[in-house]
């Protein structure tokens, strides 16, 4: 592999990374800093999900259009709204007035995701150039890893700078390394623009090409699944940890740590797996299952009741869904990638980028339908 495809995958990786941090950066904390402000739990619940409803609207659009700017522009443009989003949302601090505060926060939010729904499937769809189809399995898993690892240590690293120098701090560290890693891939990032499919060259590609191609509907659902499964409890863990082992948020943190810890080492070990012959479907399946089985320990459910009171059960249940998410995640994003291969489709900056823009948006529904799904369930209850 060549220096310049290695200085790529590392800024697209950066990106990732960064765009993951920015979607669960604010978890640990906000929720409080807007009691404060006036903003009740609820509210607090509209401005944390705002992100999911606003990816899953404009993610596709962006997927469809990447080839009117190219997959670099995106990126380029989006990784910069989003920087500037994260830097203007911690200035909100100074905000004392409860419906300017809440509406603030909506937009920013809003704003941060079309940001978000502009950089993150065109780095997918880069990642898969620099390293060729032999090793497209591992340039996936790479890229993936990196925004899985900062999706799932994004509220570790918020909660801990929120420690150190209060609401704004995460928001502005989170934003200028974005600002300073768009700044290299501007000056760095190579530019591929003629290998890019124009509008007015070839006939465009529709979603219902992308979505009727064999495999990616049944990836869409395992995908959405293993989305709701990791956001099911995070709203109900963290009360749980504390009545169960009176655990603080710092150690609490580090319980949710596990998931991030076994889905960062496990990726690319699937991925090269992939390289290997693995096909996405048996990955699907054996994530899912994975899943299944820490979802059934964590609290345990009553037949395993016997071996409750264990910290270090919910901890290993927790590490057992981030392997389960590793197999489910990468294999999905290959099935797809698959199956619109094999449906005839053209092998374009556009057809990969819709295919990532589905992958992002059945894991962020999934994502919304789970918190959303337990709030309905507690309140039941």
């Amino acid at each position: 592999m060549r220096a310049r495809n290695i200085l790529n995958l590392t800024l697209i990786s950066g990106c990732l990374l960064l765009a993951g941090v920015s979607l669960s950066l604010m978890s640990p904390f906000y929720p409080t800093e807007a009691l404060t402000k006036g903003v009740t739990v609820t509210q607090s619940g509209f401005v944390i999900g705002s992100v999911f409803i606003s990816t899953i609207l404009f993610t596709p659009i962006c997927g469809k259009y990447i080839e009117l700017l190219g997959a670099r522009n995106f990126l380029l443009v989006g990784s910069f709204i989003v920087a500037i989003g994260n830097i203007a949302f911690g200035f909100l601090s100074e905000i004392n007035n409860s419906k300017v505060f809440f509406w603030s926060s909506i937009l920013i939010r809003v704003i941060i995701a079309i940001g978000e729904s502009a950089m993150t499937p065109a780095c997918y769809a880069l990642a898969s150039q620099q390293l060729g189809e032999r090793h497209q399995g591992k340039a996936i898993s790479l890229a993936e890893a990196c925004f899985g690892v900062g999706t799932m240590f994004g509220p570790s690293i918020g909660g801990f700078l929120y420690q150190i120098g209060g609401f704004s701090l995460p928001f502005w560290i989170a934003g200028g390394v974005l600002f300073l890693i768009n700044m290299s891939a501007i000056i760095c990032l190579e530019d591929k623009s003629d290998m890019y499919t124009r509008l007015e060259e070839e006939e465009g590609i529709t979603w219902k090409q992308v979505l009727c191609a064999p495999g990616v509907g049944v990836s869409l659902f395992g995908l959405a699944f293993a989305g709701s499964a990791w956001s099911w409890y995070s709203a109900t863990l963290e009360p749980f940890l504390d009545s169960a082992y009176g655990l603080d948020p710092a150690q609490t943190g580090l319980v949710f740590t596990a998931f991030g810890a076994t889905y960062t080492l496990f990726t690319p070990m699937f991925g090269f797996l992939a390289d290997k012959g693995m096909n996405g479907i048996s990955a699907l399946i054996l994530g899912n299952s994975i899943i299944g089985v820490g979802l059934l320990f964590l609290g345990p459910i009553p037949p395993f009741f016997g071996i409750s009171g264990n910290l270090w059960l919910s901890v290993l249940s927790i590490g057992v869904q981030g392997l389960g998410s590793a197999a489910t995640y990468l294999g999905s994003l290959l099935i797809m990638m698959k199956g619109v291969k094999d449906a005839g489709l053209p092998d374009t900056e556009q057809v990969k980028t819709m295919v990532s823009s589905l992958w992002i948006v059945a894991d962020c529904a999934g994502g919304y339908a789970g918190s959303t799904l337990v709030r309905d369930v507690l309140y039941l209850i």
